[in-house]
C-alpha cells in the first residue's frame, strides 16, 4: 500500500484524476442521494409533527369528553317558572312570540287551578297549575312556528289542547284556533 501511495505521488496526473473522481463521487452523493434524504428527512419530521399536535388535540377532547359525561342531562336547557305576581310577564311573552309568528290572538285567558292541601306532614305544593286559553286566527303553518317558539321559549309551556275550524270570514288558508297551554307558576 505504501508503494502504491508512493507511485501516485509521482505521478501527478494520476493524483490529479483521483481528485477528480473524489469530487464526481462526493457530488453525485450529495446532488442525488444526500438531497433525498434529507428531503425524506424534512417530510417524516413534518409528519411527526402534525401527528403530535393532533394527538395533544385528541387527548384535550377526550378529557372534555370525560368531564362533560356526567354533565349530559345539565345540557337541557333550564326552563323557568315565573312568580304567581308576575303571571302578566307570560303572557306579553306569549302575546309577542304570537305577533312574531304572525298569529292573531283576539283573547287570552289565564285559569289558575286549585292548590292542593297538604297531606298529613308534606309540606304544601310550591307551584300551582295555571292554564292559559288562547282564542287566535292564524293559518296552519303560522300556527306551527307559533307552537315550536312557544315550546322553545325560557318558560315552561306546553300546549295540553287544540281546536282547528275554519274562519269563516277570510277566503284565505286561515283558521280559528282554540289552544290551551298549561304552565306552573311560584307560589
Amino acid at each position: 500500500m505504501r508503494d502504491f501511495l508512493a507511485e501516485i505521488r509521482k505521478d501527478k496526473q494520476k493524483l490529479i484524476a483521483l481528485a477528480v473522481a473524489f469530487a464526481v463521487v462526493a457530488y453525485v452523493d450529495i446532488a442525488f442521494l444526500l438531497k433525498a434524504q434529507f428531503k425524506s428527512l424534512n417530510e417524516t419530521g413534518a409528519k411527526a409533527a402534525k401527528l403530535k399536535t393532533d394527538l395533544q388535540a385528541v387527548k384535550r377532547d377526550l378529557l372534555v369528553m370525560q368531564k362533560n359525561q356526567g354533565r349530559e342531562k345539565s345540557l337541557v336547557p333550564v326552563k323557568k317558572l315565573v312568580p304567581e305576581g308576575e303571571l302578566l310577564s307570560l303572557l306579553e311573552s306569549v302575546s309577542e312570540i304570537a305577533k312574531d309568528n304572525a298569529v292573531r290572538v283576539t283573547q287570552i285567558n289565564p285559569v289558575k287551578g286549585s292548590r292542593q292541601p297538604a297531606k298529613g306532614g308534606q309540606p304544601k305544593a310550591a307551584f300551582l297549575p295555571v292554564q292559559i286559553k288562547l282564542d287566535m286566527v292564524c293559518g296552519y303553518h303560522s300556527l306551527g312556528a307559533f307552537i315550536n317558539d312557544l315550546e322553545n321559549s325560557e318558560y315552561a309551556v306546553s300546549t295540553e289542547d287544540i281546536e282547528i275550524s275554519p274562519y269563516p270570514v277570510s277566503a284565505g288558508q286561515t283558521e280559528r284556533v282554540l289552544l290551551t297551554l298549561k304552565t306552573y307558576v311560584k307560589i
